[in-house]
């Protein structure tokens, strides 16, 4: 998701192999999951819930964005600062809740549209509605992929935050080609796909405002941090 992927190679030493997930671990992620599912569906298919789809969506978006805005910038200030095992462990650990919460807000959005499907005048229009959703949600979905894809896996959840590269470079290829931010802009067509194509005006509003959370988040958090890594040269310090 960072805007701007800072490129560089490693410092040569090979990376530990991945430990497999421990049981507390699979248990909080299956009780996480399993809960919001569970009020997810109930808020989109028990009729009168509406306002609490409202309620669980609005919840789940600032809980997600205060987190990940409150650990980023926090890590920004002791960026370089510690060993790159305890950054890289901070990172598996940050990664581990930031996509609770962002599962957690995917599923909240998704019951707010269906909780308000055909709130919409797309009455003899459904087709058309559903077609250009879907066509939205697939450009969307496309260039947030093609995004990841040319910045490296990692930098859907901020790597950079906590393991500086030897090298800083804004990468100018794939969609940052043409579009500065278009994990953030063009990378939410999707969530505006959706809401056509289930007809729903709140899911509509929630687009907005999910977009718009994002965007915030880029401009005070991320962009600063951007800044401040081509301001100058940032190394990990050694374990001692």
């Amino acid at each position: 998701m960072f805007k701007y992927f800072l490129m560089g190679g490693n410092d040569g030493r090979e990376s530990p192999a991945p430990s497999p997930w421990p049981w507390s671990r699979v248990l909080i992620d299956l009780a996480v999951h399993g809960g919001a599912i569970a009020l997810g569906a109930a808020v989109a298919f028990v009729q009168g819930l509406e306002p609490l789809a409202l309620a669980f969506f609005g919840i789940a978006r600032v809980a997600y964005v205060a987190y990940v805005s409150v650990e980023l910038r926090a890590q920004s200030a002791r960026l370089g600062l510690e060993a790159r095992e305890l950054a890289e462990q901070r990172h598996k650990s940050f990664h581990c809740r930031a996509l609770r919460f962002q599962n957690v807000d995917g599923i909240a959005f998704m019951a707010l549209c269906v909780a308000s499907s055909r709130t919409m005048p797309w009455q003899g229009w459904e087709w058309a509605f559903i077609g250009a959703g879907a066509l939205l949600v697939l450009g969307g979905v496309g260039v947030k992929a093609w995004a990841v894809r040319c910045l490296g896996l990692d930098s859907y959840t901020w790597h950079d935050f906590f393991v500086p590269k030897e090298k800083f470079e804004p990468c100018r290829t794939g969609p940052y080609r043409w579009f500065s931010d278009p994990m953030y802009t063009l990378g939410y067509l999707q969530a505006y796909g959706f809401a056509l194509v289930f007809g729903s005006w709140h899911g509509l509003a929630a687009a907005i405002f999910s977009q718009a959370c994002i965007l915030l988040v880029n401009e005070f958090v991320e962009k600063p941090h951007f800044r401040r890594l081509c301001a100058a040269e940032i190394k990990p310090a050694e374990s001692p």
